[in-house]
C-alpha cells in the first residue's frame, strides 16, 4: 500500500512538472522566434544591420533553448526521434541567414528564415501540440486566402464568385475571432493585442458589409487595411 501511495504521489507531482517543462519550452522557442520575425521584417524593409542584430539575438536564445531542452525534450517531444534534427536544422538556418546578412545578401537570408516557423509548427502538430502561434499562423493563411481579391475583386454578377468570396471572408472572420478568444493572459497583457485585435475585427466587419453591398472599391480598401493589421499581429504576437 505504501508503494502504491508513493507511486501515486510521484505521478501527481510529475504532472505539473511536465506541464511546466513544456510551457518553458514553448516560452523559450517563442522568445527566439520573436527575433526571427523581427529579422524577417527588417529584411523586408532592407535594413540589414538591424536584421543582423535580431538574428544574433535569435541565435543566442535558440542556443539557450537547445542547451536546456535538447538533451531532455519535455512531454510528448521526448519520444520524437526527429526532435533533435529539427533543432539542429533551425540552428543551421539561423547561422546561414546571419552569414547571408553579413554578405549583404538580403534575399538569401530571407529564404533561409522562411521555413523555420513551418518546421516548428510541423513538429508541434505531429506531437499533438497546439499553441497560440499556430492560431496566428492559421489566421495569416486565411488572410492570404482573402488577399487574392486585393487586385482582382470578384464579379458580383457571378453567383459562384460571390459564393467563393463569402466563404473566404467567413474563414477569415472565424480565425480572427478564434485567435482573439484563444489569447491567454500573456498575449492579452501585450499592448499590441489591445491595439491591433479590436481594429482588425472592426475591419473584417466593414469588409463583410462591403461584400454584401457589392462594392469592389470598399472590398479592396478594407483588405488593404486588414493586411496591415495582419502583418503587425504576426510580427508582435505570432
Amino acid at each position: 500500500m505504501r508503494a502504491l501511495l508513493l507511486g501515486l504521489i510521484l505521478a501527481l507531482a510529475a504532472g505539473p512538472a511536465a506541464a511546466d517543462a513544456m510551457q518553458g519550452y514553448h516560452r523559450a522557442v517563442g522568445a527566439a522566434m520573436k527575433h526571427v520575425r523581427l529579422a524577417q521584417f527588417y529584411l523586408r524593409t532592407g535594413n540589414l544591420a538591424v536584421a543582423g542584430t535580431e538574428l544574433d539575438q535569435a541565435t543566442d536564445k535558440w542556443a539557450g533553448m537547445t542547451a536546456t531542452f535538447g538533451a531532455k525534450p519535455p512531454g510528448n517531444l521526448a519520444g520524437d526521434k526527429a526532435f533533435k534534427g529539427d533543432l539542429e536544422a533551425v540552428a543551421g538556418a539561423l547561422g546561414a541567414a546571419l552569414a547571408a546578412v553579413d554578405e549583404d545578401e538580403r534575399d538569401a537570408a530571407a529564404r533561409r528564415l522562411k521555413p523555420i516557423a513551418g518546421r516548428l509548427a510541423a513538429l508541434r502538430k505531429r506531437n499533438g501540440l497546439w499553441i497560440y502561434s499556430d492560431c496566428i499562423a492559421a489566421m495569416n493563411r486565411a488572410m492570404d486566402g482573402a488577399w487574392v481579391y486585393r487586385r482582382k475583386p470578384p464579379d458580383f454578377a457571378d453567383a459562384a464568385q460571390v459564393a467563393e468570396l463569402d466563404k473566404r471572408l467567413a474563414v477569415l472572420a472565424h480565425w480572427y475571432k478564434r485567435c482573439f478568444r484563444e489569447a491567454g493572459p500573456r498575449e492579452r497583457a501585450d499592448p499590441a493585442f489591445g491595439r491591433l485585435f479590436p481594429g482588425s475585427l472592426e475591419s473584417i466587419e466593414r469588409l463583410i458589409r462591403a461584400a454584401k453591398d457589392k462594392s469592389a472599391l470598399r472590398v479592396i480598401n478594407n483588405l488593404r487595411e486588414l493586411r496591415s493589421f495582419d502583418r503587425l499581429i504576426w510580427l508582435y504576437l505570432g
